[in-house]
């Protein structure tokens, strides 16, 4: 069953200021190990060293840059930004390194140092992306490849947070803390909505009026235009096993406008594996006695007895899915 909040908090680590800082802060930390080594060396390519030395100085600056600019409300910057460590990274990979490296120090700069910056980037890129060009590419298509703007470039479904865990102890020194135990609670404030194609009036995560079945949480930006959802129409593994065992990393999804809600903190606690107990679906006996609330954004809360049976309320987006609030 999916977690509102343990997926509203990575999707607020992941468009966080200090997730941005971090990926400045590699970038230096590169920068520095790559400069120290190459020094030590003498090296003969050292004109080709000293641009790529560079290239992370200007990483560096530019995520930091970038990062204020989130502070000020601005993300295209950061999110441009990242988008540039894919080629920048290609460039450098191209460079006779291999020369005056020694293959424990190759390794060290390809599978730790850089892996790290291209996650980094990678994280940056995939949070954004639909916040900042989502709408322009539902509303004006590209001519040349008009089905790309049914692809969910962002995380489809509830695929942050296995991002998140697969992420969480990978490399030896942690990308991002652990999330805190217990999680925030976040809820679905009702009174604020947003169309897609309408000017966003709040930065932060929000909640998709088709409720979440095959559809995700999203981060939109303040004065941009609300972007579409994205509903998965073919699973990963659905389109695996159409394809011969062919590699499929992203599902099938469609584009369709929606209603929007802010995804806002209540100001409690939860603990994780409490949360996952206290949610029930529809005509599903009651776990526990007390005010529930669904997530159908436009329904009243409601007190339940335990064993009861939870009301369907008849959504058009699918099944009704309760949360627990509080006791009675």
């Amino acid at each position: 069953m999916r977690n509102l909040n343990l997926e509203a908090t990575v999707w607020n680590l992941f468009t966080s200021l200090e997730l941005f800082e971090a990926a400045a802060h590699e970038c230096e930390g590169t920068m520095a190990w790559f400069g120290t080594l190459a020094i030590a060396r003498q090296t003969a390519n050292f004109g080709r060293n000293n641009q790529i030395f560079d290239t992370f100085k200007a990483l560096a600056r530019d995520f930091r840059r970038s990062a204020e600019l989130a502070r000020l409300g601005d993300y295209k910057a950061i999110w441009k930004t990242a988008g540039y460590v894919r080629g920048d990274i290609r460039g450098m990979m191209e460079q006779p390194l291999h020369s005056w490296m020694t293959e424990a120090e190759y390794r060290e700069f390809e599978e730790v140092r850089i892996s790290r910056l291209m996650t980094y980037a990678r994280l940056i890129k995939h949070s954004l992306h639909n916040g900042v060009v989502g709408a322009e590419y539902f509303f004006h298509p590209n001519p040349d490849c008009p089905e790309r703007s049914n692809d969910d470039d962002g995380f489809p479904e509830d695929s942050i947070v296995k991002t998140y865990e697969s992420n969480l102890h990978w490399y030896k020194e942690p990308l991002f803390p652990k999330l805190p135990e217990p999680l925030q609670e976040y809820v679905i404030d009702k009174s604020i909505s947003c169309q897609t194609g309408d000017e966003v009036p709040w930065t932060g995560v929000w909640y998709p009026a088709t409720g979440l079945e095959k559809h995700s949480l999203t981060f939109a930006i303040k004065g941009l235009r609300m972007q579409p959802a994205f509903r998965v129409t073919k699973t990963v593994e659905e389109l695996k096993r159409e394809s011969d065992g062919a590699i499929v990393t992203d599902p099938e999804t469609v584009a369709v406008a929606t209603t929007w809600h802010p995804v806002i903190p209540s100001g409690r606690m939860i603990d994780v594996d409490t949360n996952k107990e206290l949610q029930a679906k529809a005509v599903q006996a009651c776990p526990r006695a007390g005010i529930w609330q669904p997530m159908e954004p436009s329904a009243a809360q409601r007190s339940y007895k335990e064993n009861e049976t939870m009301a369907d309320l008849g959504s058009a987006y699918g099944i009704t899915v309760w949360r627990w609030i509080a006791d009675r």
